[in-house]
C-alpha cells in the first residue's frame, strides 16, 4: 500500500514538474520577422517581440544566427538600417527573412501589390543555391506561409 501511494505521489508530481515546463514553453515569447537586410555575405534580421516595441537585431553569418546590437528605440534602427521604413510603403520586392533548413538555405521576400493594403501581399521564397536563386513557392498572404513548412522564417522562438 506504502509503494503505491508513494508511486502515485512520485508520478503526480513528475506530471506537475512536466506541465510547469510544457506552460513555461508557452509562455515564451515568440518573435516575428519584419525586415532583413543583405550586406555582404551576412544577413541583419529585425524580429519583433509580442508586446515589445523595440525589435530585436540579429546577424545571420556563416549559418549562425547571433544578436547584433541591442537597441533601446526604434529610431536607432532605422538609422542603422534606413531601408526599413521605405519598404512599409513599397511596392518593390524586398527580403524579410532568412531560413535553414535540411541543409538548404532560403530567402523570403514580400512585395505588396498595393502600399496601403498589407492584405495584397505575395510572399516568395526562393531557395539559394550555388549562387543561383530558385523560385520554390508563392503565397498570397503572410497567413499562407504560416501554414506551409518555411513558417520558421517568419515565427521564431
Amino acid at each position: 500500500m506504502k509503494t503505491k501511494l508513494l508511486f502515485a505521489v512520485a508520478t503526480s508530481f513528475l506530471s506537475l514538474t512536466a506541465f510547469s515546463q510544457k506552460k513555461k514553453q508557452a509562455e515564451k515569447q515568440q518573435e516575428m520577422a519584419v525586415y532583413a537586410e543583405k550586406k555582404g555575405n551576412d544577413y541583419y534580421l529585425v524580429r519583433l517581440e509580442k508586446d515589445k516595441p523595440v525589435p530585436n537585431v540579429y546577424v545571420y553569418s556563416n549559418g549562425v544566427t547571433k544578436p547584433y546590437k541591442t537597441y533601446t528605440e526604434l529610431k536607432d534602427i532605422v538609422i542603422d538600417f534606413p531601408g526599413m521604413m521605405a519598404s512599409n510603403n513599397s511596392t518593390k520586392e524586398e527580403l524579410i527573412s532568412v531560413l535553414k533548413k535540411d541543409n538548404h538555405f532560403y530567402e523570403i521576400t514580400s512585395q505588396r501589390k498595393d502600399p496601403k493594403d498589407i492584405e495584397k501581399t505575395v510572399v516568395t521564397v526562393y531557395e539559394l543555391m550555388g549562387g543561383q536563386k530558385r523560385i520554390i513557392e508563392e503565397y498570397d498572404s503572410i497567413y499562407q506561409l504560416m501554414a506551409s513548412p518555411y513558417k520558421e522564417a517568419i515565427f521564431i522562438d
